[in-house]
């Protein structure tokens, strides 16, 4: 299994945070690593997400992640497989913890599966660049 993880400080309450992170509809709108979302934060919902595709107004891959666990307003938990889960899964976990500033983000995805050692220097490599990139959007959003 691979963990990539990040964090990130925002000046704004968790419950605030919160809306935004489980307003799935909205988070196309203002995240750059999302082109499509669509779904509802409950447990046991399934979401539709289409990734930006690398070149500008592209769209990237398209999955559709199963919510695991939410725990308000601290804990997000998505989980998404590649054909079945022994051949690749990727979960998504946002952790939201209160600061005496507002609050702290640590945003983590784990990959595992047959085919995720074989994309292990290619997520190294992208995916930090892509959750810091939502992470700065989300920051930006919730401190307006």
């Amino acid at each position: 299994m691979q963990t990539i993880k990040t964090e990130i400080e925002i000046s704004a309450s968790p419950s605030k945070v919160w809306g935004i992170i489980t307003d799935i509809n909205k988070w196309h709108e203002w995240s750059p690593t999302i082109n499509y979302s669509q779904g509802y934060a409950s447990t046991g919902s399934t979401l539709s997400i289409t990734m930006a595709g690398k070149d500008e107004g592209t769209d990237g891959p398209k999955y559709n992640p199963e919510i695991i666990k939410l725990d308000e307003p601290n804990y997000f938990h998505w989980r998404a497989h590649m054909m079945s889960s022994f051949i690749f899964t990727n979960d998504k976990i946002i952790e939201l913890k209160e600061t005496s500033t507002g609050t702290k983000v640590i945003h983590t995805e784990t990959f595992k599966g047959i085919l995720a050692p074989l994309f292990s220097g290619q997520m190294k490599k992208g995916v930090p660049p892509m959750l810091n990139s939502m992470n700065k959007a989300l920051k930006k959003l919730a401190e307006q």
